[in-house]
């Protein structure tokens, strides 16, 4: 997915428009992806905090161009604290995430996650320590995210007060605070307009083909092995390094690379 930047921090602007469910736009109270946060007589399941979730929600489609197709709500996750011999196992319920538009549908859960949401309620201290206050979201928000492998973005948020995260999936793994969220944008049509074409869904008519063709072994040997233009053969015999400091080397370039 292609990203850039918005010119503003939209999360910063709190007035708690949606405090009355009755304020809530109609499009939004209708869609069936948002049904959980009201009860059958139209009235929010948890008073405190939906609000906070669908004002978060309508910044996220409005500000950011997030579907609404591309948002689950209170996404059940398993989740360990603790050494895998030590820990121990939690049932958590993530409040919000966002998938890119190549998942939208498919149900996949934490696993095709991009971005996490965890809302609470206004009255909270920020960054305080009481009881479902700040801290303990952020625990929770942080367990989440290491549940998921694909989850970039995470939102902390009592509406008053906002903190907005970025992972980065390689080495760390941990949440890096950033000033904004990124543009929400089509992953299929920038597929569309890579000079290098990726398979989203090659079971599907209609998904993205490649014209990448796979390395066999043959042409892995040909490129990178012991065959004269081969690029261990140069490294040892033109280079004059020992065969392990030839894949020693290799190694660096393709990381590099």
């Amino acid at each position: 997915m292609i990203l850039t930047f918005a010119d503003r921090m939209s999360f910063a602007n709190f007035t708690n428009p949606y405090q009355r469910p009755a304020d809530v736009p109609a499009d939004y109270r209708k869609h069936s992806n948002l049904s959980k946060l009201f009860k059958a007589d139209g009235t929010y399941v948890r008073p405190a905090e939906d609000p906070v979730t669908i004002w978060a929600i309508a910044l996220l489609h409005q500000e950011y161009g997030v579907p609404l197709d591309a948002l689950e709500l209170e996404l059940n996750a398993d989740f360990s604290e603790g050494t895998h011999q030590g820990g121990r196992r939690y049932q958590g319920r993530a409040d919000l995430i966002v998938y890119d538009d190549r998942y939208i549908g498919a149900g996949g859960g934490l696993d095709v996650a991009f971005i996490m949401v965890e809302a609470m309620e206004p009255g909270k201290k920020f960054e305080g320590m009481e009881p479902e206050g700040w801290v303990e979201h952020l625990n929770r928000l942080n367990a989440y995210m290491s549940a998921s492998p694909s989850a970039r973005y995470a939102i902390l948020t009592s509406g008053t007060n906002t903190k907005i995260y970025r992972r980065d999936l390689e080495y760390p793994r941990a949440l890096q605070e950033i000033g904004n969220l990124p543009k929400y944008e089509s992953a299929r049509s920038a597929a569309e307009h890579s000079p290098f074409k990726v398979i989203l869904n090659p079971s599907e008519p209609d998904g993205i083909q490649t014209g990448l063709q796979p390395l066999t072994r043959d042409k892995f040997r040909e490129v990178l092995g012991d065959t004269r233009s081969g690029c261990h053969s140069l490294l040892r015999d033109n280079e004059g390094l020992q065969p392990q400091e030839a894949v020693d080397a290799m190694v660096k370039f393709l990381f590099a690379k």
